[in-house]
């Protein structure tokens, strides 16, 4: 696990430009089991160039081994959103799309994610402490 995260931290510090931004680091648990919300996150925030990237170990399993862009939904004193897209495709060839919303807490420095596959009214929820840091 220790090298899952280094490995997953270096890639996501090299997929962001090295202008101030945000890092959170991030560990998860899901309320349930159906292994859409990953144990670790980490989500790359640059202000400055509009510019958010994620990477997880399911989106390494799904995408290639690269992290994803996402964009920031809401951002405010409270809070701050971020979402993303993940495209999959399981072992029949059958494709879907996973939408995920993961909302930092200020207040209380939660993160709270929510998994949906598109076309479904019901999503898969986790939560979980983040280290932020800036850079």
């Amino acid at each position: 696990m220790k090298r899952l995260v280094a490995t997953l931290g270096a890639i996501c510090a090299l997929a962001t430009p090295a202008v101030a931004q945000t890092v959170y680091n991030c560990s998860l648990k899901e309320a349930g089991t159906s292994n859409w919300i990953p144990p670790v996150l980490f989500i790359g925030h640059d202000p400055a160039a509009n510019r958010v990237v994620v990477s997880d170990p399911i989106i390494l399993h799904y995408n290639d081994r690269q992290p994803v862009e996402g964009k920031v939904d809401t951002e405010n004193a409270k809070r701050v959103t971020f979402v993303w897209e993940l495209k999959t495709r399981d072992s029949r060839g059958q494709s879907a799309t996973m939408v995920y919303r993961a909302t930092w807490v200020k207040a209380n420095k939660r993160m709270n994610i929510t998994a949906m596959a598109l076309g479904y009214e019901s999503g898969i929820q986790g939560h979980g402490t983040c280290e932020v840091t800036t850079r």
